[in-house]
């Protein structure tokens, strides 16, 4: 007999006026998460002081002897004095939550002492959401991590206001990395939005925040951040500042009315490289929108940068290193002023008053929405999931939700999706603590799987399944379908031969990761194109990864069959004994901007390998950074090159050798000769150069047209938000913050466009 489960039918939904742009929702709380009201006597009304009760509530939290999640209902707590957890022990404060209600009726209002820290959070594997905290003017810093080092956090739909420093990266000796930060508002902060203050506060993720009347919308004390499709609104310093470097990305952001857009004109200790490219620049105050300085090599591409009226003077200050500027339009004549190296494309002017200025509308904190539940007792069998699941199908169109509690379930069989079925199955959190799914069935089947086209949802789930496919997604791929990914985290046990995502002839839905992170795979991230894949080079999908950060796999990316991938934004962090980042033998294409590849170089292995590639493969603003190695990372291509192209462009190579060379960085020993070139490239290093760098010398054919062409599937490439409304027979998986591990020489993650057996 089937262990029960309930099914609650919850009233009307909850909307905000962009509910249709954004597609998300909010469908907690959940009968598993503690009530810091009713569980904890908080009392919410502005005048009681609330700190004893959150306090309590959250040292709680850090044990969760009960529950992962502590949910502040609609009220506004005032609190005195600083709250937090502190991690003692390694399951301290993992996979937690802290979750309002929603930030415009949900406030933590400072009312103790002035300069102070209001919410001191040590988590990790973690996520804070829905939630205003207010500084009242007088706090220091609104939320800060720090204590114990931590990653894999995710801070959505707070507000940060009246503070000097909204959001701050690291307090103390450790650092805080792989944080998303998303959907966030900053507004009058004094100091800076967000700031990172360790070198080890790295892969700080701003996806769509708003910055408004903040001194400093980020400013990188040390460590780095990427921002993409952030709005600043007028910054009185810079909405973009850094005092340190390492690799950047700042992409399709919207400024207005701030000093300027960024000014890197000096207190860095080197270069490092940064793509800055759609972003749209207006009216800034200041004298200029964009100061290169000791930073770069740079990649500055189809940004548009309107000057104020009557300010002619050149909005873009070059510096002295190595700068590529692509179809940027400005409004004045002269616009840039020129130093170091640098080569011009496709720039124009125009008129002032043909640029659009309307700010973009950002997609909202989703929505409370209630919809059919379906709750699972904890540590339930595959037998009630798969009842639950079949119980949901029942009810498509109402997006009804599976939920299950913090728990460890064993599964002896596959979980099976049916096609078109739109249920959400929903976890207390993705850390080895919280809702964990562990696999007890054949090597040879899969966890879970969703079969095509398929409508479901996974969120806060951490898979594992040691030496089988965790997760399997099947006859995905239709014109105009959708898969998105934010936070998914693919891991092998230990290095093998695994996949980690194997994208596998999905040729036209689109595909996009957001934060993807993991390792330890034999290929982290795989794209093999369909059947007639290399005869429909047009195809209208496009594979997306977009920030992100892993630990060393034995390879990073491959394509194969004439897939295309682009990737942007990704921090490899060496941790296994791999000198090779990508080794590319068949076809395709493979764009990479912005991403670091920290690997343990050899001599003997190049960092890059092209035998026989027949295809593209675009390098730009990268930075390769040999560890405890003097080998230098280089590109070395052999065998057939006669369809093989490669540009190199605006890339940094750290060097622990003297006398690197361009001819030692690149080694074009194909038959025929590919189509090869490095450009706008330097050397880096502590002590094998006089001056610290030094500029690569140019080598291959570079023209204007080849580096538009190589350069396409980057300018192309689409960024886009879940939506319902999808042709009818289209895949539309939206999957947010799970882990997933695999081992031995499984994938972890199979997208199959196809039905098993086709592809």
């Amino acid at each position: 007999m089937l262990p029960r489960f309930m099914i609650a039918l919850l009233g009307m939904i909850w909307m905000h006026a962009a509910w249709a742009a954004s597609a998300d929702e909010f469908v907690g709380p959940f009968p598993s998460w503690k009530n810091v009201k009713t569980d904890y006597g908080a009392v919410g009304d502005g005048k009681a002081d609330d700190t004893p009760a959150i306090q309590k509530a959250l040292d709680d939290l850090r044990l969760h002897p009960q529950s992962h999640v502590l949910y502040f209902p609609a009220g506004t707590y005032r609190i005195t004095k600083t709250i937090g957890t502190r991690r003692q022990a390694h399951t301290d404060c993992m996979g937690i939550a802290i979750v309002g209600e929603d930030p415009a009726n949900t406030i933590i209002l400072w009312d103790g002492p002035e300069a102070q820290t209001m919410f001191l959070y040590d988590a990790w594997y973690s996520k804070i959401s829905r939630l205003t905290l207010d500084g009242a003017a007088k706090a220091k810093i609104a939320l800060a991590y720090g204590g114990g080092f931590s990653t894999y956090n995710e801070t959505s739909d707070m507000v940060f206001q009246n503070v000097v420093d909204g959001l701050a990266m690291a307090t103390g000796d450790n650092g805080q990395a792989e944080n998303e930060v998303l959907r966030c508002t900053f507004r009058r902060c004094s100091g800076a939005g967000i700031r990172t203050n360790n070198f080890n506060s790295l892969d700080i993720w701003a996806w769509y925040c708003l910055f408004e009347d903040c001194a400093y919308g980020l400013y990188n004390g040390a460590g780095n951040f990427h921002a993409w499709h952030c709005v600043f609104l007028r910054s009185t310093k810079m909405d973009i500042a850094s005092a340190n470097l390492m690799t950047f990305s700042f992409v399709n952001n919207f400024s207005i009315g701030s000093k300027c857009f960024m000014d890197w004109s000096g207190g860095h200790s080197w270069g490092s490289p940064t793509s800055i490219t759609g972003n749209r620049i207006i009216d800034c105050t200041g004298d200029f929108s964009i100061r290169l300085g000791n930073a770069g090599p740079y990649l500055l591409a189809d940004n548009v940068i309107r000057n104020r009226d009557g300010n002619a003077k050149p909005p873009v200050i070059l510096t002295w290193g190595d700068q590529a500027l692509v179809g940027n339009t400005y409004t004045v004549s002269d616009a840039v002023v020129p130093n170091g190296r640098f080569r011009r494309i496709d720039e124009k002017v125009v008129d002032r008053n043909s640029i659009d200025t309307t700010i973009p509308k950002l997609p909202p904190t989703p929505p409370k929405v209630a919809r059919p539940r379906i709750e699972l007792t904890a540590g339930a069998n595959a037998d009630a999931i798969q009842a639950a699941i079949d119980q949901a199908a029942k009810l498509k169109g109402q997006r009804p939700v599976v939920h299950l509690p913090v728990g460890r379930y064993k599964l002896d069989r596959t979980l099976t999706v049916p096609p078109a079925v739109d249920v959400q199955i929903v976890g207390d959190g993705a850390g080895e603590t919280a809702t964990v799914l562990e696999w007890a069935g054949p090597q040879s089947q899969p966890m879970l799987t969703l079969q095509g086209p398929s409508l479901a949802s996974l969120r806060d789930l951490n898979l594992h399944a040691p030496g089988a496919t965790a997760l399997r997604i099947e006859a995905c791929d239709q014109n105009g379908g959708r898969i998105f990914a934010d936070q998914l985290n693919v891991n092998a046990a230990g290095n093998s031969k695994g996949i980690g995502v194997h994208l596998n002839a999905v040729d036209h839905t689109d595909l996009l990761f957001r934060c993807l992170q993991g390792g330890g795979c034999g290929v982290w991230a795989q794209a093999t194109g369909g059947p007639d894949r290399q005869a429909r080079r047009n195809s209208p999908g496009q594979l997306s990864i977009l920030t992100g950060a892993t630990g060393s796999s034995i390879r990073h990316y491959a394509v194969a069959n004439g897939a295309q991938l682009v990737v942007r934004g990704i921090y490899h962090e060496v941790s296994a004994n791999e000198p090779q980042a990508v080794s590319l033998a068949d076809s395709g294409i493979l764009s990479i901007d912005a991403t670091r590849f920290s690997c343990k170089t050899s001599p003997e292995v190049p960092l890059f390998s092209l035998n026989g590639f027949q295809g593209n493969l675009t390098l730009l603003t990268s930075f390769m950074l040999p560890v405890d190695t003097p080998a230098t990372g280089r590109i070395d291509i052999s065998g057939d090159g006669s369809n093989c192209n490669l540009l190199a462009m605006g890339n940094m190579f750290w060097v622990n050798e003297p006398g690197v060379t361009t001819d030692k960085v690149l080694r074009n020993h194909a038959i025929p000769p590919a189509h090869a070139a490095i450009a706008l490239s330097n050397l880096n290093s502590g002590k094998h150069l006089p001056k610290g760098s030094a500029t690569l010398d140019d080598s291959g054919q570079a023209d204007d047209a080849f580096v538009l062409k190589m350069l396409a599937p980057l300018r192309q490439n689409r960024v886009w938000l879940p939506q319902d409304d999808l042709p009818p027979g289209c895949t539309n998986v939206r999957i947010r913050r799970i882990i997933v591990t695999s081992g031995a020489a499984a994938t972890a993650v199979e997208i199959l466009g196809l039905m098993p057996g086709r592809n």
